[in-house]
């Protein structure tokens, strides 16, 4: 535990380290601002909106609903960044051989690093989304406990997300390549959530196959996201298939990744 701790803390000295983590409390900052502002004028004869009658509870809950679910995205956007040059920096030449001559197991040593970022990720997401979400509650008097449900699925976004940039860095050892590797592989998979547009000029051709194939296999991060709105506005999950398959193809990349760690020659 008490490696675990250290490694953590290690971990949490790099990222403020990094310019990015002030770009996250400039945006929590700048959103709690807004906020405190805007539900504040929006009044109908001193009432506030829902109770003026303008707009419903039900209204307003789809908009949050809405407004966290892009939220969420263009945070875990950042975080791709901000994490992408994490797992590089610990294996750099120089600090990888001392990390390495700790009486730590290899594999734990990769996997205790691994959640390590991941904490801390979802820690700064966890901190800057709930000022927001507190700022909105206080402001307009609605409680929206949906956005609960949407940290939750957050938190599993990224963590497929991050085990993608966790490969392509230990497979790399490079910040940038782990950032573009994620990218291409996100905009591939998001390309193939559209195929049938091409399976008319495919017919029975094996390229069909191929293609749903790899449909199946690379993660749906972005079809997870359209069960954000379903689950902040009550409706419960809505397609889980992208959710389940694409934790599915992390746990392999993740064990993908220990493998390689352990069998390679630092």
């Amino acid at each position: 535990m008490n490696k675990f701790l250290a490694i953590l803390y290690d971990s949490f000295l790099e990222v403020k380290d990094r310019k990015i983590f002030y770009l996250y409390l400039l945006i929590a900052a700048v959103m709690v601002l807004f906020f405190a502002v805007i539900p504040g004028s929006l009044k109908i004869n001193g009432r506030g909106i829902i109770e003026s009658g303008i707009v419903d509870e039900a209204m307003i809950t789809d908009v949050l609903a809405h407004f966290f679910n892009g939220f969420f995205g263009f945070m875990i956007f950042l975080m791709v960044f901000g994490s992408a040059g994490l797992v590089p920096s610990f294996l750099r030449k120089g600090r990888v051989e001392l990390n390495l001559s700790k009486p730590i197991n290899r594999y734990w040593l990769i996997s205790m690093k691994f959640f390590a970022v991941f904490l801390i990720m979802i820690a700064i997401l966890t901190l800057v989304a709930t000022v927001v979400w507190l700022t909105i509650s206080l402001r307009t008097g609605l409680f929206f406990g949906g956005y609960f449900y949407g940290l939750l699925l957050s938190f599993v976004q990224f963590l497929i997300v991050y085990s993608i940039v966790f490969i392509i860095g230990i497979l790399t050892n490079s910040g940038a390549a782990a950032i573009m590797g994620y990218f291409i592989i996100r905009i591939g998979a998001g390309l193939l959530a559209g195929r049938e547009v091409i399976y008319g000029f495919l017919g029975d051709s094996v390229w069909k196959t191929i293609l749903d194939v790899l449909y199946h296999i690379l993660p749906k991060i972005g079809e997870m996201s359209g069960n954000y709105i379903s689950l902040m506005t009550g409706n419960g999950p809505g397609d889980i298939y992208p959710v389940w398959s694409s934790l599915f193809f992390a746990a392999a990349v993740f064990l993908l990744a220990l493998l390689y760690f352990n069998r390679r020659d630092y």
